[in-house]
């Protein structure tokens, strides 16, 4: 029997073509997770989150879509879900201290931040931190894009809630707004 002649360029090794796609997700990761941290970090901050607590989520979120990241069919999605899900746990099951609080540094925020630099300057952050928790988280979904249907669906809450947390909160910063005007 003569054996197939295969040039050195053809003939993979399936050891090969695994590490080879390995090295591929890794660097899809990479990518994404560049991209993606500061956004995810910005959206919890805007939901009530000091930094180093929303960089703490969003490291502990980035480490699940890490795990499920050849299942993810729309990986950013899953990730501010699961990031604004894990934010309201945190929040529900903190107990309240008395004692003031200091601020922290987490390691994926230097000294000095983009994120720092944009609460200082970002006026719609100044507009919603003014909200009450459920306003606020209402109308930061709503203004990364996704529908009240959609965001009843994501947070498990009644549509009509979402819809009367997102008038309540538009009528607060139109009244605010409206306030700085006369000042």
């Amino acid at each position: 029997m003569d054996e197939p002649e295969h040039s050195g360029a053809d003939v993979h090794l399936p050891q090969e073509r695994a590490a080879a796609r390995g090295v591929a997700r890794e660097a899809e990761f990479a990518a994404f997770y560049r991209s993606s941290v500061p956004n995810l970090i910005g959206f919890l901050v805007l939901q009530g989150a000091r930094p180093a607590d929303a960089a703490e989520v969003v490291q502990e979120v980035m480490t699940k879509v890490w795990r499920s990241w050849d299942t993810l069919r729309s990986p950013l999605a899953w990730a501010r879900v699961t990031a604004g899900r894990e934010w309201v746990k945190r929040v529900a099951s903190l107990e309240e201290d008395l004692v003031r609080e200091f601020p922290e540094r987490s390691v994926l925020l230097s000294s000095d931040t983009d994120i720092d630099q944009w609460i200082k300057c970002n006026h719609y952050y100044r507009l919603v931190a003014a909200l009450p928790p459920r306003q606020r988280q209402v109308m930061v979904w709503t203004q990364e894009g996704y529908e009240p249907s959609e965001i009843a669906e994501l947070l498990r809450l009644k549509p009509a809630t979402v819809r009367s947390n997102l008038r309540k909160a538009r009528s607060a910063i139109a009244r605010y707004i409206e306030e700085g005007e006369q000042r």
